[in-house]
């Protein structure tokens, strides 16, 4: 091997174009928003009415990225399939699959509702496995390479408390990733997932600020090494390096970005 790694195109992404679920949210727009600084230009598929939207929108644009939006119940299988067929039909086309959409629900375990278990089910396991589908038989077709990228958790590994169907959740996207990954690295696809940690966002503010809560703050930065909670932006090095040329003999692995909790 001779001559100097172009570090710069490497983990460039300019001339692509990044399909993300679940970019409005707290760690979605904190991904969107690396993979827009990075060069990518993003088609989001977001709820109706989405109180993130413009928000997301305008970072994407100030990146001096061009963004596209479709609406769209990703807890309707139908809803995902129907919108992804507008978006070819629309003659666009995507290099990047990034699935943030997703949902929590807390309970004892023996008091968890079917509603609730259909809910985190169906938007965090099946819209991610119909989402991976339909972007993929787009590639295959045109036979272009791509990257797609999951998140999971890392409760994918540990289970949790209070989270029982979560906790099936995260670990069905891993495992979802790792069985697409067996059939679609051949063809140039690369599918891996993001396993984050405890992270700041507003909905799990509370867990830092409010002293009802204080134990569990106490020992949460006794596990964790970094000795705090992680911020959104933490996760823009991981889903670069994801959705990058940088990444192209990775897949079917899964990135911890935790500040070191899985290492305790």
């Amino acid at each position: 091997m001779s001559g100097a790694i172009d570090v710069a195109k490497m983990f460039g992404l300019h001339g692509k174009t990044a399909i993300v679920t679940g970019g409005t949210g707290g760690l979605g727009t904190a991904m969107t928003t690396a993979l827009a600084s990075a060069g990518a230009d993003i088609i989001s598929i977001e709820i109706h009415n989405d109180p993130g939207s413009e928000r997301t929108a305008k970072i994407v644009t100030d990146c001096g990225r061009k963004i596209r939006k479709y609406e769209c119940d990703v807890s309707n299988l139908k809803s995902i399939r129907a919108t992804y067929q507008k978006i070819w039909s629309d003659g666009l086309s995507a290099d990047i699959l990034l699935n943030c959409a997703g949902i929590q629900r807390r309970s004892d375990a023996a008091d968890f509702t079917d509603e609730d278990i259909d809910a985190v089910i169906d938007i965090n396991v099946k819209a991610t496995l119909v989402s991976c589908q339909e972007f993929a038989k787009k590639l295959i077709a045109d036979g272009r390479p791509g990257k797609i990228i999951n998140i999971a958790s890392i409760i994918s590994f540990i289970g949790g408390k209070n989270i029982t169907p979560y906790a099936a959740s995260k670990g069905g996207v891993m495992q979802v990733t790792k069985a697409l990954s067996n059939e679609w690295a051949e063809k140039g696809i690369q599918v891996n997932s993001i396993h984050p940690g405890y992270f700041k966002t507003a909905l799990t503010e509370q867990y830092s600020t409010d002293p009802k809560y204080k134990d569990f703050n106490n020992y949460l930065m006794s596990r964790v090494p970094a000795k705090r909670w992680g911020d959104p932006k933490d996760l823009s090095g991981a889903v670069i390096f994801l959705a990058s040329a940088a990444s192209d003999y990775v897949s079917g692995s899964g990135v911890i970005v935790d500040g070191g909790f899985m290492g305790m």
